[in-house]
């Protein structure tokens, strides 16, 4: 199968997006599949690769580390007619050009719904920034003209029929690659970073508003009163970074907190299993850093909203919380108090993140790509 992927967003910019295509499109090719890549060009970014395609773009002023594309490249117009399915990622320029080509060609075409747009409008000038009704009037208008719509959980599932999109709607979450998280720890975080304690919290992802990580810092701050010694890592950039340890001082936390950034991928992994993974967002439509944790055998607190509520049971192999600043610390608490709880609880997430694996969810993708083909609908 020739499989189209069109997204305005792809190496080398760091996100949930890129992380899930860059493990959707391995797996595909591991089946035997030929992926081609539609994306913004990027300076950072070879494109010579004959399966990636970039159009020439340009810096989003707006949404540090985002670029926006002018949908004309000869060389895609070119393969594109050819393709069995066109498999777009944003309601971006390359999103829609990915919409025209699946009309133009009669190419089934499948989108995957990955933010709750609701929620970003706010890095938009207000003159520009759309009404919540037209940002649902604009995804029911898209979704309504693709032939099957993915969604990375029910509750993104839920929201999406609440818009009125009539298309078939599949809650797919997608895994990680078990394999990659079979390793034993190398990098020792506590020797690295000179920290004296065994309390260790980690939050990993972008540093952005909708990330609720003032929430995070505050509820960290209740728990320092409980465990004078425990530590927050907070692993990522982003535009509030700045703020974040600003805000940190401000709370008189600041010597408890370390900001890594980016951190490389082995490192990042050894770092999920020497902490408690913490999350904080309400927007998250699925949360892929909690199922990364969750392959690394962390034990997780998040608050219970959107995304988090598909991944989580909680008490068997997470802890939901409400957004309050008390019972957040008193989850973390509970857990660095009882070795034998937390033990329990990551072995547990580690079987349903393998269970869920970027393998199994490729195999479920490949079901939609079939039905879609054939024009039927399938049951998952």
């Amino acid at each position: 199968m020739r499989i189209g992927i069109f997204t305005d967003t792809y190496i080398p910019e760091v996100n949930g997006v890129v992380a899930v295509l860059k493990m959707m499109i391995s797996e595909l090719m591991r089946e035997g599949h030929e992926v081609y890549v539609f994306c913004p060009s990027h300076p950072e970014r070879d494109d010579s690769s004959t399966e990636i395609y970039g159009f020439p773009s340009f810096k989003f002023i707006f949404y540090k580390g985002m670029r926006v594309a002018l949908p004309y490249n000869r060389n895609a117009l070119r393969i594109i007619p050819s393709l069995d399915i066109i498999h777009s990622q944003d309601p971006g320029s390359i999103g829609l050009l990915g919409l025209w080509a699946s009309k133009r060609y009669n190419i089934p075409h499948i989108h995957t719904y990955h933010g709750l747009y609701m929620a970003y409008r706010r890095y938009l000038p207000r003159v520009i920034r759309p009404t919540r009704g037209m940002v649902k009037s604009i995804s029911r208008l898209l979704c309504n003209r693709c032939d099957a719509v993915i969604a990375p959980s029910n509750q993104m599932k839920f929201e999406l029929e609440s818009y009125g999109i009539t298309r078939s709607i599949y809650a797919l979450p997608f895994g990680v690659d078990e394999e990659e998280f079979s390793h034993e720890i190398k990098w020792n975080i506590r020797t690295a970073l000179n920290i004296p304690t065994e309390d260790l919290l980690l939050y990993v992802g972008r540093l952005g508003e909708e990330k609720n990580l003032g929430f995070l810092l505050r509820s960290f701050r209740r728990l320092l009163s409980l465990r004078r010694g425990a530590r927050l890592i907070i692993a990522g950039d982003g535009p509030q970074r700045q703020y974040l340890e600003r805000y940190a001082m401000s709370l008189g936390i600041s010597e408890s907190v370390n900001f890594t950034g980016f951190l490389k991928r082995r490192d990042l992994i050894d770092l999920y299993k020497q902490a408690i993974f913490v999350f904080a967002s309400k927007t998250e439509t699925q949360g892929l850093v909690i199922v990364e944790a969750m392959m690394a055998g962390s034990a997780v607190v998040a608050v219970g909203i959107m995304g988090p509520r598909d991944i989580i049971s909680s008490g068997k192999t997470g802890i939901l919380v409400s957004e309050n600043e008390d019972e957040f610390a008193q989850a973390c608490n509970r857990l660095l108090q009882n070795g034998d709880e937390r033990q329990r609880i990551g072995k547990a997430a580690r079987e349903w993140a393998c269970s869920q694996s970027s393998r199994v969810s490729t195999k479920r993708l490949l079901d939609i790509y079939a039905c879609c083909e054939g024009g039927s609908r399938l049951n998952l």
